[in-house]
């Protein structure tokens, strides 16, 4: 059975970074994909992995063959090809890249058909982490697949809870299927904990606080991928037994 996680909220609050330390967290508990699903596509830069293509460069590749495909050759089989020639395969992880959104024309059979092999994909291993563009609307075009936890990463500021309560929302609204759901307060310094409480209470969502990570932003500046032995990693360490119960029982 597939956990599948998505990762939310507003740009700038360490979303992917959020997101590529759990995947290197998880990746120990049991088999791992991770989907960059954000245009900017910087998943792959912060786990350290070469991007070979995108879904959507797949997707632009098929349309503008019209029809030039081998005799031989179906739309589903060329499609199945190149999704697994674009999947980073590595020793402890793949990384799916979405890449860029649709241009002007008709996707709506290709969008379908690679759905579908995307669902495929993800039922064959035990953890999913999802890296989402701000907002979530692309979720539902791109997977049918019920979500065990949404997580929701803010900074804190007034303005990061108030996007991810109303992300949380657009969930509702979107009718996606989600589990749970968590707040995660990023960036908090040391002294301002009951500040950051009390705005994440606010939320009215279950929440835990992140410190503030010098050496995560120092690497964020640089580009330098995240190894998951950084502070920020090992706080996220320390509460995933309580999130993923079932990740814990799969790795034994």
């Amino acid at each position: 059975m597939t956990f599948l996680i998505a990762v939310a909220g507003k740009g700038g609050v360490g979303k992917s970074t959020v997101s590529a330390l759990l995947v290197r967290s998880l990746s120990h508990k049991g088999t791992m994909l991770a989907v960059d699903a954000d245009p900017n596509s910087n998943l792959g830069q912060k786990l350290g992995t070469d991007v070979p293509g995108t879904i959507g460069g797949v997707r632009e590749g098929l349309l503008s063959k019209q029809g030039q495909l081998p005799r031989d050759m179906s739309k589903q089989e060329y499609l199945k090809i190149k999704l697994k020639q674009i999947l980073a395969e590595g020793d402890t992880f793949d990384l799916l890249t979405m890449g860029r959104p649709e241009g002007p024309g008709c996707y709506c059979y290709v969008n379908n058909l690679l759905r579908v092999f995307v669902d495929q994909l993800m039922d064959s291993y035990d953890h999913v982490v999802i890296d989402n563009e701000a907002g979530m609307e692309h979720l539902s075009r791109r997977t049918s697949k019920s979500m065990d936890l949404l997580v929701l990463v803010s900074d804190p500021t007034q303005v990061g809870v108030g996007t991810a309560v109303r992300l949380s929302d657009l969930a509702d609204e979107l009718d996606l299927k989600v589990g749970r759901k968590l707040l995660l307060i990023n960036g908090v310094r040391p002294g301002d904990e009951d500040r950051a409480s009390a705005l994440a209470e606010t939320s009215g969502l279950p929440f835990h606080l992140l410190h503030d990570d010098d050496i995560v932003r120092k690497a964020s500046f640089s580009g330098t991928p995240l190894k998951g032995d950084e502070p920020l990693a090992n706080e996220l360490d320390d509460i995933i037994p309580s999130l993923f119960p079932s990740s814990r029982r799969r790795a034994g």
